[in-house]
């Protein structure tokens, strides 16, 4: 079958997707310890898209969606622009609330 070439993606997990990843852990280890279930439920949200928006290489896509890769990549940009959005309401609801 044809390759896409619209975009040629990396191959494997690149060095912003890896401080993704310790961002994901990093928050959760927060938290755990200082965190309230708002603030808990964005940082869940955050990590489920940022999963498939980190994890989507161009190996895997070729791997297993080989019919559906503009789709993949339309979903891969979705799930990056949530994970962003989610990332900034954690932010705004962790320390809104210190700077009254």
């Amino acid at each position: 079958m044809e390759k896409s070439t619209q975009w040629n993606p990396e191959n494997s997990i690149s060095p912003i997707s890896w401080c993704a990843m310790l961002l994901c852990i990093a928050l959760f280890i927060y938290e755990h310890f200082w965190g309230n279930s708002f603030t808990t439920m964005v940082v869940m949200l955050y990590c489920s898209f940022m999963l498939p928006s980190v994890l989507l290489t161009r190996r895997v896509q070729e791997k297993y969606f080989i019919y559906t890769l503009e789709y993949i990549k339309a979903f891969r940009k979705f799930t990056t622009v949530m994970s962003t959005l989610f990332f900034c309401i954690w932010l705004l609801a962790t320390y809104t609330p210190l700077l009254h």
